[in-house]
């Protein structure tokens, strides 16, 4: 599991990942050297050059399904990944 919160994370139920947390989530996957590209299928996933399931990717970074949607949405609207493929950050 990636570490990105100064909060803890252990507790009983999931804890909420608030809208001012979207940006923190997505830049420690960028240092982490994941990427998520909008296609005409949704959102991709690649580490590298190794494409990477959603189930994976909520596996590593301890997210629900429904945490999941929720950063897809943020994606789609704002597109913090662009340029990430070609190496122009």
């Amino acid at each position: 599991m990636r570490k990105w919160r100064s909060k803890p994370t252990k507790y009983l139920s999931t804890r909420p990942i608030f809208k001012e947390e979207y940006p923190d989530l997505i830049e420690a996957m960028k240092e982490d050297g994941l990427t998520g590209m909008i296609t005409p299928h949704g959102v991709m996933w690649y580490h590298g050059d190794y494409q990477v399931s959603s189930r994976v990717v909520c596996r590593v970074w301890n997210l629900t399904e429904s945490q999941m949607k929720k950063i897809k949405q943020y994606i789609y609207g704002h597109d913090p990944f662009v340029g990430e493929e070609d190496g122009k950050a």
